[in-house]
This record gives structure tokens, C-alpha cells and sequence, in this order.
């Protein structure tokens, strides 16, 4: 019955999403149609071109995490892998390109302490990359931001819960105390994982920095990269949400609401998340998938 219940409130989640964001855009799309067809394919194409270099990355920040934790694989197959199973990202649950990750790595003959090791610290590597950069590039402005544009109630909740979570994780730390010891001593990120970061979050902001720009928002690229990071941060850690659906969306359009209405802003955020999605299918779907899945299907058999 639990498994149900939480089936059914990760569908409804997305549902009220799809819903919200609907609406949304319906009673703005006059000023919304009028925005877009100031996007040219230039703009487009340069955002697709930006997010997949990030992509690579990315590969790098997961090949660096195996390789870490003692799983011997190459650049090349890191990243065929990493791509292949980030399609299980936007199903709901946000566990799925980890369970395909670690039964690819499985396959290769890595054993279950090294794939869990690698999956934790390649996400704490990006957590911790992606905070660091939106507190920074952003810190107090998209925090008066999101208070401005909230209700008092709902800043009060927001923040009793972000006190809960600090209590959660403080018992947490006691309790296993040994456990998250060994893991931060682990997941301590050598030189070439930080200038992973580095690469990752300033080509992912720029990619929807991009997009912005092309629709005619006066945004500045070092708030857009910093936007970009913390609404992804913030996405990534809730669980309910595939792919962070609803959460990064959410603050990347408050974010943008002081440069245009909610409408528009929406509007840009709906683009962003597509051109993710669309060099998502591309890498994962591509050549490069095709040898993964080829090479994977070979291992296979071969045991």
C-alpha cells in the first residue's frame, strides 16, 4: 500500500505540474507568442550546443567518481554510460539512471561497494558544485527574490521545512556518524572533479543564459549561471520530482519574473528544459548510446 501511495503521489505531482504550468501559459500566450518569435534558431542552436558540452562534463565528473572508487572503466565508456541512463531521470522516483548506472557497471564487473561509492560521490560532487556555484553567483539576490515573490505563509513553511531538513541531517549525523565520516573523506573532490564542475555549470548557464537573452530578457550571464545552478541543486535533491520537474522550474521562473511576467519567464523555462531533453535523447540515443548498448549486450553474453 505504501509503494502505491508514493506511485501515485510522484504522478500526481507531475500531473499538477503539467496542469499549473498550463494554465499558466494559457492566460499568457499572446505576450508568450510574441516573445518567442524573437527566438531565432541561432539562439536555439547555440543553447543545444552549450548543454552538450556540458554533457562531456558531466561524462568527465562521472568517470572520475568510478574511477575513484576503484571501478576500472574508460573516458569513452563513462560517458556512453552516464548518457544512457540519464533517460531514466524523468521517470518518477529520481532513482532510475542510478539503478541502469549501476547495472551497467555491474556488467562491466564492478562489485556493489565500489558502484554505490562512485553513484554517491559523483552526486555529492554535483550537489555540492552546483550549491556552491548558485550561492555565490546569486547568494542574496535570488533569495529577496523568491521571498518578494512568495507569500508570507509560504516562505514561512518553506523555511520551518528547510529547519526540519537541517534537523534530519544533524540526527542523521550522529547516528551514523562513521558512515558519513568515511563518505566525506571520499567524497572529497580531486583537482580534475572540481574543473568538472567548473565546466559543467558555467556551460549549463550559459546554455540558458543563451535562451534568455534571445528572448529579449535583459539578464546578466553570471545571475543566469548561478540560477541555473541552484534550481538544478535544489531539483536534483527532491525525489518526488523526475528530473527536478516543478522545483528547477520553479525558481528559474521566479528568478527570471523581475526581467518579464510569470507568463514569459515560464515560457523560457519550458524552452531551457526542452533543449536538456533534446541533447539528453541525442547523446543517449545517438552513436555513441547504440556502441554503449552494443558493447554492454557483448559484456552479457560473454558472462
Amino acid at each position: 500500500m505504501r509503494n502505491r501511495l508514493v506511485f501515485a503521489a510522484k504522478w500526481l505531482w507531475v500531473a499538477a505540474v503539467l496542469v499549473a504550468a498550463a494554465v499558466i501559459i494559457a492566460r499568457s500566450w499572446d505576450d508568450i507568442a510574441a516573445m518567442l518569435r524573437t527566438l531565432g534558431w541561432g539562439w536555439i542552436a547555440s543553447s543545444l550546443v552549450l548543454t552538450a558540452a556540458a554533457k562531456l562534463f558531466l561524462g568527465i565528473n562521472a568517470h572520475v567518481a568510478a574511477r575513484r572508487c576503484g571501478i576500472d572503466i574508460g573516458f569513452v565508456d563513462a560517458f556512453r554510460l552516464y548518457n544512457l541512463s540519464q533517460l531514466g531521470k524523468y521517470l518518477p522516483g529520481s532513482i532510475w539512471q542510478f539503478i541502469g548506472r549501476a547495472a551497467a557497471y555491474r556488467h562491466l564487473g564492478a562489485q556493489y561497494g565500489p558502484i554505490r561509492d562512485a553513484l554517491v560521490c559523483e552526486s555529492l560532487w554535483i550537489v555540492a558544485g552546483a550549491s556552491v556555484v548558485g550561492a555565490v553567483l546569486t547568494g542574496p539576490a535570488l533569495v529577496g527574490i523568491l521571498t518578494g515573490s512568495l507569500s508570507a505563509f509560504v516562505a514561512w513553511w518553506l523555511g520551518m521545512g528547510f529547519g526540519l531538513a537541517l534537523v534530519a541531517v544533524a540526527v542523521a549525523a550522529i547516528w551514523k556518524r562513521a558512515l558519513l565520516t568515511r563518505y566525506a573523506r571520499l567524497a572529497w573532490p580531486p583537482l580534475r572533479a572540481v574543473a568538472a564542475q567548473a565546466g559543467i555549470w558555467l556551460l549549463l548557464g550559459l546554455g540558458f543564459w543563451v535562451l534568455a537573452r534571445g528572448c529579449g530578457l535583459d539578464v546578466g550571464p553570471v545571475f543566469a549561471i548561478g540560477l541555473f545552478a541552484a534550481g538544478y541543486a535544489v531539483g536534483f535533491m527532491v525525489p518526488i520530482a523526475p528530473a527536478g520537474l516543478g522545483v528547477r522550474d520553479a525558481i528559474l521562473t521566479l528568478g527570471l519574473m523581475p526581467y518579464v511576467p510569470a507568463g514569459e519567464a515560464l515560457a523560457v523555462t519550458v524552452m531551457a528544459r526542452i533543449v536538456y531533453l533534446v541533447v539528453d535523447l541525442a547523446l543517449a540515443l545517438g552513436q555513441d548510446g547504440v556502441f554503449a548498448l552494443l558493447g554492454l549486450r557483448r559484456v552479457e553474453r560473454d558472462a
